[in-house]
This record gives C-alpha cells, structure tokens and sequence, in this order.
C-alpha cells in the first residue's frame, strides 16, 4: 500500500472515530431537569428553560446565563429570585410575565432589551449595582411601576425603557452620567432633560437646564402646560412630539427650536422676533407676545406648511432651510440639525441628530455603585434608542465537528492526490 494512501485512510479512520466520540460524549451530557422544573445545560450553569408550577421561583444557585425568553408569556409566576451567580440575561426573559410583581436581579451587568415588557404586575425590581445598561423598551408597558431608581454604574439608558409607563412619576438617579429633578431624568449637570415620566401630572425645570431633549416630553399624557426657564436655549427635535403639552411658555433665550412633527398646542407664549414667534408663524400656532406693550398675535391662519425648525436669526423672512440656525451663541453652536453638538456635562449627547427618530440619552463608560430599586406605580409608549445590551445566550456547534469534518476531508484528498499521481506513473509507462 503505498503511503499516501496509508496516510489518507489513517486520517478517515481518525475523523470517524472522533466524530463518534464527539457524538456520544454529546449524548450522556443531555439537558439536566431539576424538580422544580428548571431545564439547564448540562453543567448547570445556564437556564435553558423552566416548566414549573410558578408562584415564587428561586434560580437555582450556580446558574450564569439566563436564555432568551425564559419566563416569556409565563402568567403563573409571580416572584422571582436569581442568585447572585447569575450575570447574563437574554432579552425578554420575563416579557409578558402579566402576573409578576418583584424579581431581584442577581449580580447581572445589563438588563438588555424587552426584558419587562408588558409586566403590568410588575411593582418592584432590585436593580444591582453591578448593571451599567439598561435596554431598549426593557420596562415598557410596566403598567404598576410607580418610581425607577438608578445604580451608580449605569451609564446608558434607552430612552425607550420606560414607554407606557403611565403610573411611572418618578426616577432617581446620581452619577457620573445620570442626574434627576424633580422625577425626571437630566444629564449629569442637570443642563439637558432627557425623560420626563409618563406618569407625571407637573413639571419643574432644573436650574441648570439647556437643552429640552428629543422625545423627552413625547410619552407623557398629563402634563398640559409648560414653562420654560430663562436657562434653556435650546429645543430639540420631536421634544414634544405626540406629548399633551396645549399651552407653552419659551423665553427669549431660547435660540433654537427642532422640527417637533405633528405637534401643534394651542398657544405658544414668547417674544417678537425670537426662535419661539418663527416657529409658532412657520407651523400656523397662535403666537401670544410678551414683549411690553405689544398685542396678542395670532399665527393660526398663515396658511404656513412649513413644520421644520426655525432658529432665532431675527429674519422670519428668510426660509432657506426648514432648519435654521444661529451660530451667534457661542454656548449653542448648533449646525443647522438643531443637534445638542457641544454640551461638555453629557457626551453621549454631541451625536444626537434631532430627526425626530432617535433619542438614545446614553453615555459611555462605568462605574460601580450602590445598587437601586423600583416601587409601585404605568402603561406608555415607545422611545427611540439604541440598546448595546446582550440579547441571547445562543449555542453554536461544537467545533469538535468541524475538526473531524477536516480531518475526514484531508484523508480524502491525500488519498486522491496518492492514486492521481499513481495513474500518471502508470499513464507514462504504457506509453513508453
């Protein structure tokens, strides 16, 4: 037998014996079943599953990972407690869970996305000082979630976490990325709003505020009248799109003002010649002036069709450009897509576009803290944000296959390679 061929047939031996190998070392390391009806992997360490009679569920001690949509559309369970091994969630692990009133999160380090969706039991949750993330529409439609508090470590928030939270009045925070006033949720500095709570019925402005955020007014319901402090100077896009707000007060220092989309309250207090009387004449508001001596203004009957935003260039005249804006602020350098592009106290803002579809409210980075928790309380809507969290725990096949498959391909090839050189040999000798 020559050698190549010796080779080749050792080599298919091989793979063959280790594919059998791999196979059955797959077979006696099946999915384990506790009597609780928790379905792990083999070594324990990850919840692949639950079948349990629900009520109060305990995660068995040692488990990691926590798959996908574990407790999803369970409405049996009613209390959940994951040990302190637990640190990776999948997402929607407890969506539609509508009987579940508390879990305590273990040592997790994100809570990713949908993972509370249309929990409306849902009243308390232990949020650990190991999580730095919280994701996209993670709380959404928490319908008797009353206040949120944020870990220290926490250093991004979908803007959409919370949507349809309508019994949702407040949330604390205080980091190096978050801070609260008055319920709602501000940049570390205070200087932009971020959310106001769908379940707030009031408002009261930072003494630090700039910036009113993109889509920060846009899930609430309740508040109607608003009014705006001498601090802020600067409206982003869609701030109040599909908000309540019918009544709103914007002084002459705000400069810049977003497209704000279908938005139209009933009347808008402001100054002559200010962003705020261009922008209540650009969308057909009727414009009521404070300016001393000076009359009430209707706009209403412009017949205006322009819903861009208009910045305060003191020409009302001149509609190049559906956004426009003053660069005469050196604290507000906005481009003209009315973006926060410069606050120093909150960086994760200086990529936000105000295009009236995004709003992340993030940061980058961490730190460790003290952990937070959430009490009684809504059901809300939907916020645009981007979620950077874990989404699942998928398996992949064992590599151990496709070494065997190379192997059993090598043996092959040397085999053909040997018989090929062979039949030229022969091939040459006949002809000679």
């Amino acid at each position: 037998m020559k050698h190549s061929t010796m080779t080749g047939w050792i080599l298919i031996t091989f793979a063959l014996v280790l594919g059998v190998w791999v196979f059955t070392s797959h077979s006696s390391q099946a999915d384990q079943t506790t009597s609780a009806g928790f379905v792990l992997n083999d070594s324990g360490t990850r919840l692949i599953s639950y079948q349990g009679s629900g009520g109060s569920v305990t995660v068995p001690s040692g488990v990691t990972t926590i798959d996908s949509g574990v407790f999803a559309n369970n409405r049996s369970i009613t209390n959940v407690s994951l040990p302190n091994s637990v640190t990776t969630l999948g997402s929607r692990v407890f969506s539609g869970a509508t009987n579940l009133r508390s879990v305590t999160l273990g040592r997790v380090t994100s809570i990713p996305a949908d993972t509370f969706q249309n929990c409306m039991s849902l009243t308390q949750v232990s949020i650990p000082s190991t999580v730095t993330s919280i994701g996209s529409q993670a709380f959404y439609g928490c319908a008797a979630l009353g206040s949120i508090s944020v870990p220290s470590g926490v250093s991004s928030i979908s803007t959409d976490a919370f949507g349809e939270c309508n019994n949702l009045t407040s949330i604390s925070a205080s980091n190096s990325f978050y801070s609260s006033y008055d319920g709602c949720l501000y940049n570390s500095s205070g200087s932009r709003l971020i959310l106001v709570p769908p379940g707030k019925s009031s408002i009261s402005f930072s003494g630090n505020l700039r910036t009113v955020g993109a889509k920060s007014f846009s899930y609430n319901r309740n508040i109607r009248t608003v009014t705006l402090p001498n601090s802020a100077d600067s409206i982003e896009a869609g701030a109040f799109t599909n908000s309540a707000v019918n009544s709103i007060t914007i002084p002459k220092s705000v400069v810049s003002i977003g497209s704000q989309g279908s938005w139209k309250p009933g009347e808008l207090y402001g100054y002559q010649k200010s962003a705020a009387s261009q922008f209540a004449s650009a969308n057909g508001i009727t414009f009521i002036a404070l300016d001393p001596g000076s009359g009430s203004t209707s706009n209403s009957d412009t017949g205006s069709s322009s819903t861009g935003g208009i910045t305060n260039n003191d020409d009302p005249d001149s509609p190049d450009d559906d956004d426009i804006s003053n660069n005469d602020d050196p604290d507000n350098p906005s481009d003209g897509d009315d973006s926060d592009d410069e606050d120093p106290d909150n960086p994760s803002n200086n990529s936000k576009k105000n295009s009236g579809t995004s709003a992340s409210g993030e940061a980058k980075g961490g730190s460790n803290g003290s952990g937070g928790s959430s009490t009684a309380g809504g059901a809300g809507r939907s916020y645009n944000g981007k979620d950077a969290t874990p989404k699942t725990a998928d398996t992949n096949i064992d590599p151990r296959y496709a070494m065997c498959g190379v192997i059993l391909l090598l043996g092959i090839f040397i085999m053909v390679s040997g018989n090929k050189r062979k039949l030229t040999i022969v091939n040459k000798k006949s002809k000679e």
